[in-house]
């Protein structure tokens, strides 16, 4: 998969920047356990006279501070490690195995982050795509399911090489993909879904007479106001319900506003321009 996937949300700080802050503690308690035996060797050796106590207190210090290094560069290196090892759980947690996206829980933290970049920000906007394989039961009953798992890695992996780190890509379950990405407004999003349904239809699975070409359709939504991720995929269920009943192979996207409805467009040059309601039953078979 393109190393371009990347599930680190905005609102996580990098290890090096968390190892930083923990070194940095950790020199505070060297500074404060130096001073803390500078007070001490003073109370200790003061009746001793001067020229004993400036040369144990000398010695005092400088043992407290040569010691601290071996441990702090200890340290720095098992608190990377650590951190290391941290991404790594995190990263299989939120990734689909098989397609190398992210997976539901991944998604759905990076798209809590998308949504509050929209608070008090009316200059931004975010879409959110559904995108389905055609006929992928088709695929697996006549091909066999491996290579449908190709065909899923061959939809995710383009998904994933044409939308940006900031983007987040889903899979939501069997055939069925998610995008958020932010945005300026609708016809870039709808530039993006276009560009993401020709690049898949490019590509083919199977060999010689048995290889079948694919296809996906697309419903999406944009928005400029946090929603509730149920309402929103409400909406983009029915826009992708639209695009499977005209023909598949097609984009539908629809703008939300805070009453929940929007004008259609239909992107494969037959759009239709009527309202469309905001929930509609989701198909039964895909």
């Amino acid at each position: 998969m393109p190393a371009s996937v990347n599930i680190r949300g905005p609102d996580m700080q990098p290890p090096t920047e968390r190892t930083k802050i923990i070194c940095g503690e950790f020199l505070l308690l060297v500074i404060v356990v130096t001073l803390a035996a500078t007070a001490c060797g003073l109370w200790f050796f003061r009746s001793y006279g001067e020229g004993v106590m400036v040369p144990a207190l000398g010695f005092t210090v400088a043992v407290a501070l040569a010691s601290a290094l071996p441990y702090l560069a200890y340290l720095a290196l098992r608190v990377s490690s650590l951190y290391a090892d941290n991404d790594g759980l995190m990263r299989a947690a939120t990734t689909d195995r098989l397609t190398g996206v992210l997976n539901r829980q991944g998604f759905e933290r990076r798209f809590r982050s998308h949504l509050r970049m929209l608070l008090g920000d009316t200059d931004k906007g975010l879409m959110v795509l559904i995108v389905d394989a055609d006929h992928f039961k088709r695929i697996n009953d006549r091909l066999g399911h491996p290579v449908g798992d190709i065909a899923l890695k061959k939809i995710a992996g383009t998904l994933a090489k044409l939308t940006r780190d900031s983007d987040a890509v889903g899979r939501l379950g069997g055939e069925e993909f998610v995008i958020s990405l932010p945005c300026g407004n609708s016809e870039q999003g709808e530039k993006v879904a276009e560009r993401l349904r020709k690049a898949i239809n490019r590509h083919y699975v199977g060999s010689g007479t048995n290889g079948t070409q694919l296809s996906v359709s697309i419903g999406g939504v944009f928005l400029r106001s946090p929603q509730p991720f149920e309402r929103i995929y409400e909406a983009a269920d029915a826009n992708l319900y639209k695009s499977k009943q005209t023909g598949r192979n097609r984009t539908t996207i629809t703008s939300i506003a805070a009453h929940g409805r929007g004008r259609l467009r239909g992107l494969d040059g037959a759009g239709a321009g009527q309202d469309m309601p905001a929930a509609m039953p989701a198909p039964g078979g895909r």
